[in-house]
């Protein structure tokens, strides 16, 4: 308990390699604008791939900030879900589940976006071919066990939002597949049904950017009392157990 203290969130950004996002989306320049904004710990999470990841764990690692491995999955039913992991193992071995059921369809970049793929000063390596921006053939159930499985968490992404996200899909939280948590964006009003059942399901939401661009990365407003960062501690703080705690500021 002692070591315990609150950890400034943002477990959702977006890298060039997601073929919506801006240019300016590398290493050091996401890394510097999160750290002169205060957020200590950031999630990357780029569309059903993670291979910039292991550029900003390193850059991470020089410039003091904790990045955690993960992507942002499209289920076939067109939900989006935060995957998070402890290592760039886990990321990898479920991004390799990923890419196994991507339709084999090519990225049209002039329609959709680049899909660069960078190192930790930010200078381009590669390119992502195949199209990410689409549904994986994964179900929502698929994913959450899938997840799990490799000792990962599962966080519904945007839900106020209604494209792409579980509530907009099905306007309620299920019980099963058990999800970990949810997330609710920085600007939309929110709706008093949607908290009334995420408070009757014991969920303290997150508030993530889910930022695509540097100015759509905001101030923190997600807090974790937490110790030393890992998905153990995160998990512990979604469930509120011996003084853990996720505080958002609205």
């Amino acid at each position: 308990m002692k070591n315990m203290r609150e950890w400034a969130l943002d477990l959702h950004i977006h890298t060039i390699l997601s073929p919506c996002a801006g240019d300016d989306m590398t290493p050091p320049q996401i890394l510097r604008r999160v750290k002169e904004l205060g957020i200590e710990v950031v999630a990357i999470t780029d569309h059903n791939s993670a291979e910039n990841v292991e550029a900003f764990y390193i850059k991470g690692k020089e410039m003091g900030v904790k990045v955690v491995s993960g992507m942002e999955v499209q289920t076939r039913e067109d939900i989006h879900l935060i995957c998070l992991f402890d290592t760039l193992e886990q990321v990898f071995n479920w991004e390799k589940a990923v890419y196994q059921r991507l339709p084999d369809l090519k990225n049209r970049k002039e329609s959709f976006g680049a899909q660069w793929l960078v190192d930790s000063e930010g200078n381009i390596t590669g390119e992502v071919d195949r199209l990410l921006l689409m549904g994986a053939d994964l179900s929502l159930t698929e994913v959450v066990n899938g997840v799990h499985a490799i000792g990962g968490l599962c966080i519904a992404a945007h839900i106020d939002r209604r494209a792409f996200s579980l509530w907009g899909s099905l306007g309620f939280i299920p019980d099963r597949p058990a999800i970990d948590n949810v997330e609710l964006t920085p600007h939309l009003a929110r709706n008093p049904d949607q908290l009334a059942q995420l408070r009757e399901k014991g969920f303290n939401y997150l508030i993530s950017s889910d930022a695509h661009y540097l100015d759509g990365i905001y101030p923190p407003q997600c807090f974790a009392r937490i110790e030393e960062f890992s998905i153990k501690e995160l998990k512990a703080a979604f469930l509120s157990q011996d003084g853990r705690y996720i505080r958002t500021t609205r």
